[in-house]
């Protein structure tokens, strides 16, 4: 077996998460099932067999609810705890429980990444981070920050992965090839987005921050800048770091 370069379980705080939901909520459905039964003694003892379903059903009701979250918490909890991706020289590979999946390096054809934050203006209370790997063979594998190291995770795939794909790109575009990075053209002419065209010679930077890649040209007159999202952008850090280093 391959030596790992590093493993990503889930997170610990989520197992923690999960474990109390499932723990509160079966502790929750004993309590409101026990008063229910004491309700239904009280009841029946004291104003007959006529109001017994009246005064015991909003807590069975309450009862069945907690019971159903706590086993949620469950599953949940006993998904999370087996999960681990782990990445070696080989690949990726995911396991859960006894079942393992193996991504090769080589057949990975391009990642895709997105960072979503939570807050207003400096505000923050959380954030949401993303990685897809997209496999020659059409297959798509989502890993979010839920997982320990998540950065580190994302980090070496694209390390192993971008090397390799500099070169063929360079390559393409000196021998007067465009590459395609979704939304966004590389021609010899230029950058290509949506409806508009970019000339190499009017571009005057290009940022790839806070979930988007940013391009600003000259426009003579003004500067104007076009942002686009970067989980709709194949490889979106080499496709910024293309823009950057480009001969033009």
């Amino acid at each position: 077996m391959a030596a790992p370069y590093t493993s990503h379980p889930v997170r610990l705080e989520l197992l923690r998460t999960y474990l109390a939901v499932t723990v509160l909520g079966f502790i929750g459905a004993v309590a409101a099932f026990t008063w229910a039964i004491f309700r239904w003694f009280f009841a029946y003892h004291h104003f007959g067999p006529a109001v017994v379903g009246r005064w015991t059903t909003p807590a069975l009701i309450l009862s069945l609810v907690l019971a159903a979250i706590g086993a949620i918490g469950l599953i949940l909890y006993l998904s999370a705890r087996s999960y681990r991706v782990t990445t070696n020289e080989v690949g990726v590979l995911i396991t859960k429980r006894n079942h393992a999946v193996s991504i090769p390096w080589e057949e990975i054809e391009f990642v895709r990444s997105s960072s979503i934050r939570y807050g207003v203006a400096k505000l923050e209370w959380g954030n949401r981070s993303t990685l897809w790997i997209h496999t020659s063979n059409g297959q798509v594998f989502r890993f979010v920050n839920n997982l320990k190291d998540f950065n580190s995770l994302a980090e070496t795939v694209k390390a192993n992965l971008y090397p390799r794909y500099l070169a063929h790109y360079r390559q393409y575009l000196n021998q007067g090839q465009s590459i395609d990075f979704g939304p966004v053209q590389l021609t010899p002419n230029g950058i290509v987005f949506g409806r508009k065209e970019c000339p190499w010679s009017a571009l005057e930077g290009v940022s790839l921050a806070r979930g988007r890649l940013t391009i600003t040209v000259n426009l003579g007159a003004r500067m104007k800048s076009y942002s686009i999202a970067a989980r709709k952008i194949p490889n979106s850090d080499l496709c910024a770091q293309l823009i950057q280093n480009i001969e033009y």
